[in-house]
C-alpha cells in the first residue's frame, strides 16, 4: 500500500496514473479510502484556503475561498452574504471514498478564474456526506439534501446566486438533491436526532427549495447499468472498471424486497425519465465528459433528453478519462485544462451575474450552445482519431450546417424543433 501512495505521489504520467486509480478504486473501501485521501490531503499551501465546519445538526464538509481558514463566524456569515456566486459543491468517489477537500488545486482555480476574469467572488460550499458501504442510500442523500437546505435557509442564500457543482458520484446526489428539493413528497429525511421532528409524521419537514441558477455536472455518475456502448469501449482506457461498478452497486444500493416494484430503487432513476427534466434542473447546465470514459453515453444521453425538454446545455468533452476536469493528474496537456476553467468561469458569469436576454447580456442563441472539445493531446494514454472515428463523428455530423472553419475550430450550426418552438444549436469542434 504504501508503495502505491509512494507512486502517485510523485509526477507520474497520466498513463501510469491512469493504471494505479484503476486498481485503487477497485479496492474494498477502507483500503481505498486509506490510499485516496492519503494523496488528497490539503497540503500547506493550501491551509489559508478552506475553514472547516464539523457536523452542527444540518451539515458537515468545509468553506473553500481565499483567507478564509481562520474567519471567525460573524466574518463568514459576511463573506457569505458579500459574495457574488457560492458553489455548491458535492465531491465524487463512487459513494464510497473521498472527502470535501480532495480537490483543492481544482477548488482554488474555479475561485482564481472567476476572479482575474470578471472580478466577482466566489465561495465554495463543499459538502462531506456519509459513506457506503457503512452508510448505504440514502443517507448520502440525506446530508446532501441538508447540507442545501441549510445553504438557502441558515444562510439565507438566494438560489439565484448559487452554481451546484458535483463529479462523478458527486453530480448523482446533485441530480438527487434537484429532484428531491423540488418535490419533498418524494422523499423522507431520517435521523437520529428527535429534536426538530415533526409531531405527525416523526421526521423533519423539508419543503420545496428553490433551484441553483446553475448546475455543472462533471463525468456524472447517472445510472447503475453497465451496458452501454461505451462501457464496451473504454474500459480500456478508463480507471473505472466492471470491478468498480460491482463494488459500487454492492457497497451503495440496499438490496430490495423480493416483489419490490422496479422503481424502488429511485436512486440514479433520473435516467428512467423521459420528461419533466425542465421542472427541478437548473435552468442552464454545464456538463464536463471523457470521450474515453465507460460513462459518457449515459452521460451524453441524460443531457440529450434535458436538452430536448428545454433546458440550456452545454457539453464540453476532450479525449480524457473519468472525471479528468477534476483529477487533473491524468490530463497532458495542461492548457486543456486552462481552457475548461475558463469555460467554467464564463459559465457561472452567465449563470448567475448576466441576466437571461437582459442589458448587457449574452445573445440567447450563445446560451443554448453546446460545445464538444477534443484534443488529441488530452491523455496520453489515448491513440489520436483513427479513420473509422473520422467516419463516426461526420456521421453523426450530417444534422448540422458547416458555418466554416479555422486552423483550430470548425463551426456547425442546427434547428431544434419541438412544440414549444425551434431554437438554434451552435456546435464548435476544436480539432
Amino acid at each position: 500500500m504504501d508503495s502505491i501512495r509512494q507512486q502517485v505521489r510523485r509526477r507520474l504520467p497520466p498513463k501510469a496514473t491512469i493504471k494505479i486509480l484503476r486498481k485503487v478504486f477497485a479496492l474494498p473501501a477502507p483500503a481505498a479510502r486509506l490510499v485516496l485521501d492519503d494523496i488528497t490531503k490539503p497540503r500547506k499551501s493550501h491551509r489559508s484556503w478552506y475553514k472547516k465546519v464539523p457536523w452542527n445538526q444540518e451539515w458537515t464538509g468545509c468553506w473553500i475561498g481565499e483567507n478564509i481558514q481562520k474567519v471567525d463566524d460573524k466574518g463568514l456569515a459576511e463573506r457569505i452574504e458579500k459574495a457574488d456566486i457560492i458553489l455548491f459543491n458535492v465531491h465524487g468517489g463512487g459513494f464510497r471514498v473521498g472527502r470535501s477537500t480532495m480537490f483543492l488545486d481544482t477548488y482554488i482555480k474555479w475561485i482564481r478564474a472567476l476572479k482575474e476574469k470578471y472580478g466577482v467572488t466566489v465561495l465554495i460550499m463543499s459538502v462531506d456526506y456519509r459513506l457506503a458501504p457503512e452508510y448505504k442510500f440514502p443517507s448520502p442523500v440525506e446530508d446532501v439534501v441538508r447540507a442545501y437546505e441549510c445553504l438557502i435557509k441558515t444562510h439565507k442564500v438566494d438560489g439565484s446566486k448559487i452554481v451546484a457543482t458535483g463529479d462523478s458520484a458527486g453530480s448523482a446526489l446533485v441530480l438527487e438533491m434537484l429532484f428531491i428539493t423540488h418535490d419533498p413528497s418524494m422523499f423522507e429525511i431520517v435521523t437520529d436526532d428527535p429534536e426538530g421532528e415533526a409531531e405527525a409524521g416523526g421526521a423533519p419537514i423539508l419543503t420545496e427549495l428553490p433551484r441553483p441558477a446553475g448546475t455543472v455536472l462533471i463525468s456524472p455518475l447517472v445510472t447503475e447499468e453497465t451496458t452501454s456502448q461505451s462501457w464496451k469501449d473504454n474500459v480500456k482506457y478508463d480507471y473505472v472498471s466492471q470491478q468498480t461498478a460491482k463494488l459500487i452497486k454492492k457497497d451503495y444500493f440496499q438490496p430490495l424486497e423480493p416483489n419490490a416494484p422496479p422503481d424502488a430503487q429511485h436512486v440514479l432513476g433520473i435516467m428512467r425519465l423521459q420528461t419533466g427534466f425542465q421542472a427541478f434542473f437548473s435552468p442552464r447546465v454545464l456538463l464536463y465528459i471523457g470521450n474515453k470514459e465507460v460513462m459518457r453515453d449515459d452521460a451524453l444521453d441524460l443531457a440529450q433528453k434535458a436538452e430536448n425538454d428545454g433546458v440550456d446545455v452545454e457539453v464540453v468533452m476532450e479525449d480524457c478519462v473519468h472525471d479528468w476536469f477534476c483529477v487533473r493528474e491524468v490530463v497532458k496537456d495542461k492548457a486543456m485544462l486552462d481552457r475548461a476553467d475558463k469555460i467554467f468561469a464564463d459559465f457561472c458569469y452567465r449563470s448567475v451575474i448576466v441576466p437571461r436576454d437582459g442589458p448587457g447580456g449574452l445573445p440567447f442563441e450563445h446560451t443554448l450552445a453546446s460545445s464538444l472539445r477534443r484534443s488529441s493531446e488530452g491523455l496520453h494514454a489515448v491513440p489520436e482519431m483513427d479513420e473509422n472515428d473520422e467516419d463516426e463523428f461526420h456521421e453523426a455530423m450530417t444534422e448540422y450546417t458547416d458555418l466554416g472553419s479555422t486552423t483550430s475550430t470548425a463551426v456547425y450550426e442546427r434547428h431544434v424543433s419541438n412544440d414549444k418552438g425551434t431554437r438554434t444549436k451552435t456546435l464548435t469542434v476544436f480539432v
